[in-house]
């Protein structure tokens, strides 16, 4: 149900005759209970949870592999293994991978959350995840996949950067091997 502020924000987008109009997160969870069922209020939550899945696999994989390899490659550049400048790189190139295994499940998921509630006895624009995926592509090519790739990554990359150095940092500082 976390999703609904996606959802909230999204109807103030939209065409006046196609708004919800929903008062507050209350209205929009008995709104959307009563109108389109209680099954709804999940809407676009499986694609949340694989895009966190990879992002967060993506992340934490890249970014340790990566430290390992440029310390290695590049012993030069990257003499300390615990410096600020590797662990800054590592988390940058994480960080781009991670938008670009997550930003296919992203836009999907936003389409999927965001489709215009059908009329009564119309079908939806998407049925599903792998609906949504299908007719995206089809319709406007694989690059539709990457819409907004430049945002994703300029809010993921502070915070993996931080997240990451400092969790790197504390765990050492505490006695712990890090990552």
């Amino acid at each position: 149900p976390f999703q609904l502020l996606v959802r909230m924000s999204a109807d103030s987008k939209l065409a006046p005759e196609l708004k919800r109009g929903y008062k507050n997160v209350g209205d929009c969870i008995v709104r959307i209970s009563k109108e389109e069922g209680v099954k709804n209020l999940w809407s676009g939550g499986a694609p949340t949870v694989i895009r966190a899945t990879l992002l967060s696999s993506a992340v934490l994989g890249c970014y340790s592999e990566t430290k390992e390899q440029l310390h290695a490659r590049f012993p030069a550049v990257f003499p300390n293994k615990d410096g600020i400048p590797l662990m800054f790189t590592s988390t940058m190139f994480a960080s781009l991978v991670a938008t670009a295994v997550s930003n296919p499940f992203d836009v999907v998921k936003s389409r999927v959350q965001n489709m215009a509630r059908p009329a009564m006895g119309e079908a939806a624009i998407y049925t599903g995840m792998r609906d949504c995926f299908i007719k995206s592509v089809k319709a406007e090519g694989p690059w539709v996949l990457y819409r907004g790739f430049v945002p994703s990554f300029v809010k993921l990359a502070p915070y993996t950067t931080l997240s990451l150095i400092l969790t790197d940092k504390l765990s050492k500082a505490l006695g712990f091997r890090g990552m």
